[in-house]
Formats: C-alpha cells, structure tokens, sequence
C-alpha cells in the first residue's frame, strides 16, 4: 500500500463522508426522542398501525409488538432508512473512488506511474474501508448516546450495537458491489444505476417475499433477509454469524475485483 497515495485519497472522499455521517447522527437525534414519546402513547400508535395496509407494515418492519419495545420503533422504521441511505452512501463512495477515475481518465494516469495496479486497487479498497468504518463509528455512538440521553424506557445496549454491526455489513456488501460494477463498466452513472437496482430489488423483493407467497424464493437472493431488524428486536437475537458470512462475501467479491482491476483493459 502507498500511503502517500493513500492520503491523497482520502483527502478526495473525507468531507462526504463527514456529510454523512452528520446525517446519520441527525437522523438518530429525530428518531430516537420521538420513539420515546411514541412509547409513552403507544394504545394511539397502535390503533393508527390497525388501520395500515400489510404491506406497508411489512415494508418498514413495522408490528404492534415491535411499537412496545424501546428499540422497536427506531430498529423497524429508523433501520430501514438507515439500511437504504447507508447504501447509498456506498455506492457514491465507490463511484467517487474508482469509477470517476475511470471517467476522467486520472486512474489510467496513476497505473502508469510508478505504483502498481495491486497498490492502487490495495490503497483504494483501504480508502474506503476507512470511510465506511468512520461513518458506522460515529452512527453507533450517536445511538447508543442518543438512546443514553433520551430514553426513559428499559432497553438492551446489545441490540444497539447490533444496529451498528447491521449498517457496517450492508454498507460493505453493497461497496464491493459498486467496485465490481465500476472496474466493468467504468461509468459512475452505470454503477450507481446497477447498484440502487440491486439494492431496490434486494429490500423491497424480501418485503414481498413476506407478504406474497408466491414470491417467497426472492428472499434467498437478499441480504435483509439474513439480517432480520424484527427478530432482531422482537426475540433478542442478533445475527452475528449472519453478518460475517455476508462479510466474507463481501471481501470474495472485493478479492475478485482486484484480479479483474489488475487485468482489465482501461476504456480510453
């Protein structure tokens, strides 16, 4: 790895990253005071939840016993966002790191330097580590501090951190998605139109999966379902082993892309 090269990365992705870790430390500050206000009402919450449609329960993990529990409604509807926004924010990062390059022609400059292709691809999969971890560190410690300050309610610290290491898995998978698509189609609209499809069919197929019988098998193909934010909360059960598989996937996919960087023909 060349750390010089590796500073001149990060001063390229450290703001955004910044950004949005900021948003997700506004996100819990709006959530997690209004869960505890919510639990102090909840017989009306759950008349209104009676009243909604299956499949927008099930879209956003909502229940009327996961509306009784202080990480329940933070760890239903809170999550959900949480797993969207955080995939997103790894497949811009990507773009912003390889496929940008691509595009204007700046990775084609560094591979003919002095550094080899197994540096750059090694000191940009570090950048990203790096920024995907920061981003997770502060989530985390804004919720655990969040629910810390606000939350009046009884509640289990060992769920909170699940959340953390539930937004840190699928913020990994979903970048090295995004590295992949970006080495093959070195285009970052391309990568993010493939990535957000991936994602929108992995999120929303598992929702139907629950509620359509005839759907049912989309959910083997989906990481959310592997994940599970209601039996996460509703039995006390975190996913550990769950998690790392997908991990392991993860750095697979990460490992393929690095022979497929280093072999792969740059588009002029």
């Amino acid at each position: 790895m060349n750390f010089n090269l590796l500073k001149k990365e990060l001063k390229f992705t450290y703001k955004n990253t910044i950004l949005w870790s900021l948003l997700f430390v506004l996100f819990t500050g709006m959530y997690i005071p209004m869960s505890n206000q919510i639990l102090s009402q909840s017989n009306n919450v759950l008349e209104l939840i009676n009243n909604m449609p299956k499949f927008l329960l099930e879209s956003f993990n909502f229940s009327e016993q996961i509306f009784t529990k202080p990480e329940g409604i933070f760890g239903s509807e809170g999550m959900s966002f949480v797993y969207l926004l955080g995939a997103v924010f790894s497949a811009m990062l990507v773009g912003k790191v390889f496929a940008d390059e691509y595009e204007k022609g700046t990775i084609e400059y560094l591979s003919v330097k002095p550094i080899s292709r197994s540096t750059l691809y090694i000191t940009k999969f570090t950048n990203i580590m790096i920024n995907i971890l920061f981003l997770n560190i502060i989530f985390t410690l804004s919720v655990v501090s969040m629910y810390a300050i606000f939350m009046e309610y009884e509640y289990n610290p060992e769920i909170l951190l699940a959340f953390g290491i539930y937004s840190l898995t699928v913020q990994i998978f979903f970048s090295s998605i995004s590295v992949i698509i970006s080495i093959l189609t070195q285009n970052n609209s391309s990568n993010l139109g493939i990535s957000l499809s991936i994602l929108i069919f992995m999120y929303f197929g598992d929702t139907m999966a629950k509620t359509i019988e005839a759907t049912s098998w989309i959910k083997y193909f989906s990481i959310f379902n592997y994940i599970p934010l209601m039996e996460t909360v509703l039995e006390e059960k975190i996913f550990w082993v769950n998690s790392l598989i997908i991990l392991l996937i993860s750095f697979g996919i990460y490992y393929f892309s690095y022979y497929l960087f280093k072999n792969k023909d740059i588009n002029v």
